[in-house]
């Protein structure tokens, strides 16, 4: 970071030094194009050397102001990027947690779905209308793959914008707006820098985090009953074991309690989409918009900016 600013002051040094001659050099040739030309950048001049003095107030006041975001809310000691990366590491692993009883129970439900009790004058599937069940349990676990990739992306970007933002972004978008040619550009990384800081964190947090514990508690009380537990292999020729099985299942309502559960993960999927996936998006829009705006304060052109990168 030091080496960083002081790059940049010395960027900064050298265009003023530059503009001072192109005001002279018009004036000697008698150019006022050349002249008002050297003026206007040694106005900018002035404002880079401004922002390069002010940097280290700039950073002192968007980390209490990132912290402050985070105030109530708190996952980790630190800002709000450093709590929103945290505050998704345990989404992550909560619903990885979740995904594995998921599977669990559709292990379950696809081994009794499957099984055929063979009598001497007819055959019967007790738990074949189970097969619906098991459908909607193994979309679930698709969807529940899915989101645990968006969360776990959710980190690594975290990780890696973090640490840069304040310490590389924002230096070398100072760096970049001391020249003419690449000014827009500079201002663009100087309000992304910001912005992503600052305002992506802060309209994700606002969103309730994914409360996953009692659905998890729930899925793992069921796999772990001991009605509900698979038969022993010795005792899959025994039809008259596994019906009795069956009917010990009945009694504990195996049916009404799969009912539950894929109510109970819905309703977690649906509290995980909207944290994952409608949260970071409605942040990135507003983002964005702030991006865009800060931009032009700063000389940039966000869309020229892009179009660049």
């Amino acid at each position: 970071m030091a080496a960083d600013l002081t790059l940049a002051g010395i960027v900064v040094s050298l265009s003023i030094i530059i503009s001072g001659l192109m005001i002279g050099f018009g004036k000697t040739i008698g150019s006022k194009r050349l002249e008002h030309f050297g003026e206007e950048e040694l106005v900018q001049s002035a404002i880079n050397a401004a922002l390069v003095g002010a940097y280290a107030a700039i950073i002192s006041i968007a980390s209490e102001v990132s912290k402050g975001i985070a105030e109530g809310q708190t996952c980790v000691a630190g800002d709000a990027i450093e709590n929103l990366r945290c505050v998704f590491s345990t989404t992550s692993a909560d619903t990885f947690t979740l995904l594995t009883q998921a599977i669990n129970l559709h292990q379950v439900v696809s081994y009794y779905q499957s099984i055929t009790l063979e009598f001497a004058t007819f055959t019967i599937q007790p738990m074949s209308h189970l097969s619906s069940i098991q459908s909607i349990l193994g979309g679930q676990i698709l969807t529940l793959q899915a989101l645990l990739t968006l969360s776990q992306l959710q980190v690594q970007l975290l990780a890696f914008f973090a640490p840069q933002l304040l310490t590389f972004f924002l230096p070398v978008g100072l760096i970049f707006r001391a020249f003419f040619s690449t000014r827009k550009l500079g201002g663009f990384l100087i309000a992304l820098s910001i912005g992503i800081y600052l305002f992506y964190p802060a309209f994700i947090l606002i969103f309730p985090a994914p409360q996953l514990n009692a659905t998890i508690a729930n899925l793992t009380n069921m796999t772990n009953n001991s009605l509900y537990t698979t038969v022993p292999i010795l005792d899959l020729n025994d039809n008259y074991a596994i019906a009795g099985r069956f009917d010990n299942m009945t009694t504990g309502d195996f049916t009404g309690d799969l009912t539950l559960a894929t109510q109970q993960i819905s309703a977690s999927i649906a509290s995980l989409s909207m944290f994952v996936m409608l949260a970071p998006l409605f942040s990135i829009l507003v983002t964005v918009i702030f991006i865009k705006e800060v931009t032009d304060i700063f000389g940039g052109e966000f869309f020229f900016a892009v179009s660049s990168i």
